[in-house]
């Protein structure tokens, strides 16, 4: 598996409860460390090891080597080579807007919206392709179902003439082995966290990310009512705990 993002990881709990052997890829120091920070993604290279997986993570991909017209391996820029039958690779994706180039309207990283998810008069998007600006966050693209389906109803509102600036709290899960991961708002390995119920090192637990003194985001791991809790905290900006031990996740 090349990538440890969500589809990579995801990808790689089902092939290894296949009874697949396998290595996930990735250049960056940790599963989803992008998505959740150190002290989390710490966990979910923990939870793969322990299930079998070789967590190659701090290393590059530079090619692959075939054997009568198949992949036969992965060359690594340590200067390793992965023997493979199948390789998935989960890198990320790029907005299909090129067709858009010369049509005036504004693309970037995707199609360049206001609040309304208007990028031109009686021109919206929604999903994917969308780059808005977010009241709380700025601009942002979102890649998840949830936001599409979100976005979409906000979009059709604003051609009806009924638009409100597309103001969602940002929600994903991810399912890995017996494991549940839910996280609200905008985590970022930059902002405060503290974990606020459980146990990060072994059992279930929940955690918030903060900016300023307000939380911005929150995440649980197999604790579904917690995450509900957390849901409204990240709403409200609720103020953060003060008997929290901050760390940077």
């Amino acid at each position: 598996m090349v990538g440890a993002g969500f589809l990579g990881a995801e990808a790689a709990a089902v092939a290894r409860e296949l009874g697949c052997s396998v290595t996930l890829v990735d250049p960056l120091s940790a599963p989803m460390v992008r998505q959740l920070g150190s002290a989390v993604a710490a966990r979910v290279a923990a939870l793969h090891t322990a299930r079998g997986v070789r967590v190659r993570c701090a290393t590059g991909v530079v090619g692959f080597t075939e054997e009568g017209g198949r992949v036969a391996g992965v060359r690594l820029d340590d200067g390793t080579e992965v023997p493979a039958q199948v390789v998935l690779v989960a890198i990320g994706s790029l907005p299909a807007v090129d067709w858009l180039r010369d049509s005036g309207l504004p693309v970037g990283d995707g199609l360049l919206c206001d609040a309304f998810c208007e990028a031109a008069p009686g021109v919206v998007a929604a999903g994917d392709v969308a780059s808005w600006l977010h009241p709380d966050h700025g601009r942002m693209r979102v890649e998840h179902r949830m936001n599409a389906t979100e976005q979409g109803m906000a979009a059709a509102r604003t051609l009806l003439g009924q638009g409100q600036p597309f103001a969602p709290v940002p929600y994903f899960w991810t399912d890995q082995y017996d494991v549940k991961i839910q996280a609200y708002g905008h985590p970022s390995a930059d902002a405060d966290f503290t974990v606020v119920a459980g146990d990060p090192d072994e059992g279930p637990f929940a955690a918030v990310y903060g900016r300023h003194g307000r939380i911005t985001a929150a995440v649980t791991w197999n604790m579904p009512r917690e995450a509900r809790t957390l849901r409204a905290q990240v709403v409200e900006r609720a103020p953060w705990p003060v008997e929290a031990a901050t760390a940077h996740g």
